[in-house]
C-alpha cells in the first residue's frame, strides 16, 4: 500500500483484540509495539505531495485491561510543550518516558495490560 496524499493529521489504529476460534471469544493482544514521538512515513507514492513530511506524536489512547468487553480506557496528549494524562477526573503531568510503560508486554518484562491502542500524529509542516 502507498501513500498518495498524507494527511494533516494522522490516526493509527493498533489492532489490540483478535477473535480466537477455538476460544469463541475475542483475546486481547498485549504485544510490545514501541511507537516513536516523530514518524515519517515511508510508504508513500512517487507522486506524492510532500512524501517526507515529518510527524509529531500528540495523543494516545491506552486501554488497561485483559479483553475488549472489560476494561479501561484513558488518554495521554500533548499540550504546549507537555504530556497530560487523562484518567476519568483525575490529570496529571507525565514525562515522555512514561510511553514505555503502555507499549505493551516485554518477554519477560512487567505483566501490565495497558497498551497503546489509538496513536494520534500530526504534521510539523
Amino acid at each position: 500500500m502507498r501513500v498518495k496524499k498524507l494527511p494533516k493529521i494522522l490516526a493509527l489504529h493498533l489492532k489490540r483484540f483478535k477473535y480466537m476460534e477455538h476460544l469463541h471469544r475475542y483475546t486481547k493482544l498485549s504485544y510490545r509495539v514501541v511507537f516513536p514521538l516523530e514518524l515519517r512515513l515511508f510508504n508513500t507514492s512517487d507522486d506524492a505531495c510532500n512524501p517526507h513530511r515529518l510527524y509529531d506524536l500528540v495523543a494516545v489512547v491506552v486501554h488497561c485491561g485483559s479483553g475488549p468487553n472489560r476494561g479501561h480506557y484513558i488518554s495521554i496528549v500533548k499540550s504546549h510543550d507537555f504530556w497530560l494524562l487523562f484518567d476519568d477526573d483525575l490529570v496529571e503531568k507525565i514525562e515522555p518516558q512514561t510511553f514505555e510503560e503502555f507499549y505493551g508486554l516485554t518477554i519477560g518484562g512487567h505483566k501490565s495490560s495497558d497498551s497503546g491502542y489509538i496513536l494520534f500524529y500530526e504534521s510539523k509542516t
